[in-house]
């Protein structure tokens, strides 16, 4: 699985894990998927094995990875447009989301660009030179999730009207730890992959504590989980320069050029971590302004940290 767009060297998401009374049974499992690592921790309760785990998450990366040219993802995005295709209910699932959470950003979170994905060699295709503009706009016109059509629920079919590339990098992972979530038989549990995390119960009768961290080294921000996921973007530690200016690994999705942000990272807070990973992904392409009022809008526990040049100020918005 590709590396999210929105956190291409960045994992912003410290776990604060606590010792825990040794008189409940404590399983922590790890292991590496989506090309990062993951953490599964449970706390009483009959116990999955890390077998069952893994194999759910392979599952997941046959279907969405676009590193794979065999997963479903994969193959979809080579189909010609115009052709209705049927999908398997997950896909289905997900893409239907994300096509929401496109029209509730504005477009800000749009996982049809991945055309310009590969354009600027953010995926699994990597080019050492930068793009130009004659290339990027090329890419443009075929690069958005608006160009993709689905069926009826019943059918399960999909097409594009244009020649796009999906790329769920910046959703999936959230998806997965949703999932690896439903396989826990037990209430109290913490799952991670990647930084994106999702809390249920207590960790030995405590609320689950975690840090969201700062980008000039200053103590992580706390943060308690009563059930419910968190999801951080952002890419504060590389950048490059491209015509002269500074740019994020993170694409603007309305002008196919990486964001001119004035965040570091988004962290979201919100039942669902796939839900929480697209949100936070969208807030650091629009920047604090907008990502402001969308919090405030849809009522999202959000902590956004500005950058270097605002010295990483803090707001915090409905916490």
């Amino acid at each position: 699985m590709n590396r999210s767009i929105a956190k291409l060297y960045i994992i912003s998401i410290i776990l604060v894990l606590g010792a825990c009374d040794m008189s409940e049974k404590i399983n922590i499992f790890t292991g590496s998927t989506m090309g990062t690592t993951y953490t599964v921790k449970t706390i009483g309760g009959d116990n999955v094995s890390q077998q069952k785990i893994d194999n759910r998450l392979k599952q997941i990366n046959q279907i969405f990875s676009t590193w794979d040219v065999k997963s479903e993802l994969s193959m979809f995005n080579q189909q010609s447009a115009n052709e209705w295709v049927k999908v398997s209910d997950e896909l289905f699932y997900v893409l239907k989301t994300a096509k929401e959470i496109y029209r509730q950003t504005d477009g800000y979170f749009d996982p049809g660009i991945g055309r310009l994905v590969d354009v600027w060699g953010f995926g699994a295709n990597k080019r050492m030179q930068k793009p130009g503009l004659v290339e990027i706009r090329r890419a443009f016109r075929n690069s958005s999730i608006n160009y993709l059509i689905f069926k009826d629920e019943n059918s399960k079919a999909i097409k594009k009207t244009k020649d796009i590339r999906i790329d769920l990098s910046a959703i999936v992972k959230g998806y997965g730890v949703d999932d690896v979530a439903k396989l826990l038989n037990t209430q109290n549990y913490l799952v991670e992959i990647g930084g994106e995390v999702r809390s249920s119960g207590s960790n030995n009768g405590r609320q689950w504590m975690l840090g969201v961290e700062h980008p000039n080294k200053a103590a992580p921000i706390a943060i308690t989980l009563n059930n419910q996921a968190i999801a951080t973007s952002g890419d504060y530690r590389h950048y490059y320069i491209w015509q002269g200016k500074r740019y994020m690994h993170i694409i603007d999705p309305h002008t196919g050029l990486p964001a001119n942000s004035n965040l570091a990272s988004a962290s979201v807070i919100h039942p669902q971590t796939m839900i929480a990973d697209a949100y936070a992904t969208a807030m650091v392409a629009m920047g604090s302004k907008k990502a402001t009022a969308l919090a405030k809008r849809l009522e999202l526990p959000t902590i956004l940290i500005l950058n270097h040049q605002a010295h990483f100020k803090v707001i915090k918005i409905n916490l």
